[in-house]
């Protein structure tokens, strides 16, 4: 970033919020200690006006590379333009929460989802543990959740055995894709897998009845599954007798 957005961090930055963040992301020791909300808002000012030219300088500084990525996402508003500069930054992603909190707030791979697919594939197979995270938070965020027609939709309010046992459920738009996608063992690293099995537990929550019908037969490694039916099982969206049935299905 350009010295004085680094002089800016430098006044916003806050020594205990520091410390409290570090214990929360492993392996970072180049952190400032600034709250996301006011990131967000210096990120938002950035993509307002010269913003190519705050992207030209080398990141020394966590915040740098996590205020790096929202400007990407704030100031671009076409796929095709932004895909490029997605691409560079993603290298530069090592650990979950720059990862989440750039990818969950993306939205312009929402605005053509057949390119976003394309665009995720080769990171979906890669054998860097954060590439594969930041390819599966992107479906989990932008493709997941829409229907047949690509129109936006939500979780269920409610998961019990009759959505399970719904036949007649319409998969979404990228439904089987996304489970085809998780069909395997994640030996990438810890935050691969998590991101998987939260993945997992998105797509139930939205897809009741084609999920369970792949938690019943899927190649999954068993620690990635596990995890996956915890989380589900730890929501409040299936009922009592729903979450009974996946508890069994443990490995």
């Amino acid at each position: 970033m350009r010295k004085n957005i680094r002089e800016q961090l430098l006044t916003m930055s806050e020594t205990e919020y520091q410390k409290f963040s570090s214990g929360l992301i492993p392996g970072v020791s180049n952190m400032l200690g600034i709250r996301l909300p006011e990131l967000r808002k210096l990120a938002k000012q950035i993509a307002k006006g010269n913003w190519k030219d705050a992207l030209e300088e080398e990141d020394e500084y966590f915040e740098e590379i996590m205020l790096r990525g929202m400007v990407i996402s704030y100031a671009i508003k076409d796929i095709e333009e932004a895909l490029p500069y997605i691409a560079a930054f993603i290298p530069r992603v090592d650990n979950w929460s720059v990862c989440d909190s750039v990818f969950m707030g993306m939205t312009v791979l929402q605005k053509d989802r057949e390119r976003t697919w394309e665009f995720i594939q080769d990171y979906l197979h890669s054998d860097k543990e954060f590439e594969v995270r930041v390819a599966l938070i992107i479906m989990m965020q932008h493709l997941l959740k829409c229907d047949e027609g690509g129109k936006k939709i939500s979780r269920l309010r409610m998961v019990d055995m009759q959505d399970v046992e719904k036949r007649e459920e319409k998969p979404g738009l990228y439904t089987e894709q996304i489970l085809e996608s998780i069909n395997r063992e994640f030996r990438e690293g810890y935050y691969a897998s998590m991101a998987a099995s939260w993945l997992l537990a998105e797509c139930f929550c939205v897809y009741p009845h084609h999920t369970m019908e792949f938690i019943r037969e899927n190649r999954m490694d068993d620690a990635t599954f596990n995890k996956g039916i915890q989380k589900i099982t730890e929501s409040r969206i299936p009922t009592d007798e729903v979450k009974k049935l996946l508890r069994g299905m443990k490995r």
